[in-house]
């Protein structure tokens, strides 16, 4: 029997993947969800992918989450701290907003007899520093979802897709050099030889999903790393030159310049303990993938990115 999995997040960088990924396999029955079936975006993505089936459903609303999952043998659920109503909420305090809407889908799936949950989570930063750096948000709501949806793993079988440093994040850090008004800088707190795993999220997050499905008995209750390998910090901007050919430089600047303490503590934990806390990679391991990962050269071929809008 044909399965059924229901992708929250389908307008997104990582359920747009996963949607992509399985849709590419035509052995899925595919529901995708989002809140709004009627915006541009899911208009655009109904014409592409025309044998999928959208719902609507919002994380705030278990009963809605409940009718988006029902018949579902898997849901990809996914949570954003970055988003309005939720960022806000817990730099007030409330640092469970993200928890909250995570348990939502938990109970939900489970409310609607839904057989396994793939969840994107991340490792606390706070117990891979030994609680040196407690306060990166987006790491520990994630993780405390993860352990809810691991006590619930006698009602649900639980999975999870950890993904690496977003290349995407190049595009949001950079900026044309201040000295030529020609050099595209890549500025963060990373150190330049710091190792981290990237992941193209658009393209490998499905990569690893499609497997968990493929090799459930395998993937059950552990973390599965979304990455293709671990590059240092600066080789985005040497592979962004060499895609281009177009000057490119990186530049570490202050952990305060990035604004937010949460990302600060962030940026120096993964500068001290990693991103996987050392783990390796998916690849590495010996898992194999459909389609591949992303390097960096081919994500900014891929991108076909101008540069900062001040170039």
């Amino acid at each position: 029997m044909t399965k059924l999995i229901a992708i929250t997040g389908a307008t997104g960088l990582q359920g747009g993947s996963v949607l992509k990924s399985l849709h590419a396999t035509g052995a899925y029955k595919l529901r995708a969800i989002t809140r709004n079936t009627s915006s541009d975006k899911v208009k655009a993505l109904k014409t592409k992918y025309r044998d999928v089936e959208w719902a609507e459903a919002d994380l705030d609303s278990g009963a809605s989450l409940v009718k988006a999952f029902q018949g579902a043998d898997y849901v990809f659920g996914v949570t954003q701290f970055f988003q309005p109503g939720v960022m806000d909420k817990a730099l007030e305090g409330d640092t469970d907003a993200e928890f909250r809407q995570g348990k939502n889908m938990v109970d939900a799936a489970i409310e609607a007899k839904v057989g396994a949950m793939i969840y994107s989570s991340l490792d606390s930063m706070k117990q891979l520093s030994g609680g040196k750096y407690p306060g990166v948000l987006h790491f520990e709501g994630k993780h405390k979802i993860e352990e809810y949806l691991n006590s619930k793993s006698d009602k649900i079988s639980p999975f999870f897709v950890y993904l690496g440093y977003y290349m995407e994040n190049y595009v949001d850090f950079s900026r044309i050099s201040p000295e030529d008004n020609t050099t595209v800088e890549f500025a963060m707190p990373l150190l330049p030889t710091t190792r981290v795993p990237l992941v193209d999220t658009a393209n490998d997050t499905g990569v690893v999903v499609r497997y968990i499905i493929e090799h459930p008995e395998e993937c059950r209750g552990k973390p599965m790393e979304a990455s293709g390998g671990y590059y240092e910090a600066q080789e985005m901007a040497k592979a962004y030159t060499e895609a281009t050919g177009k000057p490119a430089r990186y530049v570490q600047i202050p952990y305060e310049a990035v604004g937010l303490d949460e990302l600060a503590q962030m940026f120096k934990g993964l500068n001290e303990f990693g991103l996987f806390g050392g783990r390796t990679g998916f690849l590495s391991r010996g898992y194999s993938a459909a389609g591949g990962f992303t390097t960096p050269v081919q994500f900014w071929k891929n991108r076909n990115w101008s540069g900062p809008s001040s170039a």
